[in-house]
């Protein structure tokens, strides 16, 4: 090949590298991964974690709940079933976002035997004020109701010793509901309003109330709440959890309550920015 030749073929090759270049799709976008999922705990759970403003939350919500629960027994005459109270453990007295923050980082997703292990290993700790809260209630001689979705075949043992651990009363067999055939409490809520009067309802998840939230999507769980907006701060008291609950599976409004966990860790993230209010400035605000 000549000289003239030669350089003409490098030229051509050139030319057909730049054009093919200039109409070669975009490289894909990787896809989320589970890690990627779980970094979306960040925010949620460093706010837990840290802010004034959960504290403020938690003692507000333990405060309005004993005032509560003495005017009750103020107001307690003989002849009449005894009081009780009835709240969530996780969450709601328990402070897990240890294990949360546990999975950040990772591609470990929840599941039975992670939570197992973090519930053997009883180291959840006291929500702000929790302990103090349940130790009044318990010197007023009301009873203490626990109903967690726990298990009770595998998880009892350790829930019970965590809770002893840090100051949590009534915290044995009689009073610790832990799950055994359906993650449904109204069941176990019944019970206990057999014998008892319920003074007060507390969960940080409308289905630790006993309003029929159950397995229900998003827009009918928004309802019923409206509806009993009435009974917040009053009969029922609610506590702060961003991080995890039944808001989320909730949020596939289409299908089955449990199809969400069903969804690849792609298809949860787009469920969870789909159903965000956005608004986004002009082209020319932003630069």
């Amino acid at each position: 090949m000549t000289f003239l030749k030669k350089k003409k073929a490098l030229f051509l090759a050139a030319v057909i590298g730049i054009s093919l270049s200039s109409v070669a799709p975009s490289p894909v976008s990787a896809a989320v991964t589970q890690q990627d999922l779980n970094n979306e705990l960040s925010m949620a759970v460093s706010w837990m974690q840290n802010s004034a403003e959960y504290r403020e939350l938690c003692y507000q919500a333990y405060n309005v709940a004993l005032e509560r629960v003495e005017a009750a027994v103020k107001a307690h005459k003989p002849g009449d079933k005894p009081l009780a109270i009835v709240l969530d453990a996780d969450e709601t007295v328990l402070d897990n976002s240890a294990f949360e923050a546990g999975l950040i980082g990772t591609d470990n997703a929840y599941s039975t035997p992670l939570w197992t292990e973090w519930c053997k290993a009883a180291d959840a700790v006291a929500m702000p004020g929790a302990a103090e809260y349940l130790q009044a209630v318990d010197k007023l001689g009301v009873a203490i109701f626990y109903v967690t979705n726990r298990s009770m075949d595998s998880q009892y043992e350790g829930t019970a010793k965590n809770m002893k651990a840090i100051g949590f009363p009534q915290a044995d067999a009689e009073h610790l509901l832990l799950k055994t055939d359906t993650s449904n409490k109204q069941p176990r809520f019944d019970k206990v309003m057999e014998t008892y009067d319920v003074v007060v309802f507390m969960g940080d998840n409308a289905g630790d109330l006993p309003i029929g939230t159950y397995h229900k999507g998003q827009d009918e769980r928004n309802a019923i709440i409206d509806a009993k907006k009435a009974e917040f701060g009053r009969r029922f008291i609610a506590l702060p959890n961003p991080s995890y609950g039944d808001w989320e599976p909730a949020l596939l409004k289409k299908g089955n309550f449990g199809d969400y966990w069903k969804l690849t860790p792609e298809e949860k993230s787009k469920v969870r920015q789909e159903t965000m209010r956005t608004w986004r400035p002009s082209e020319d605000a932003a630069k």
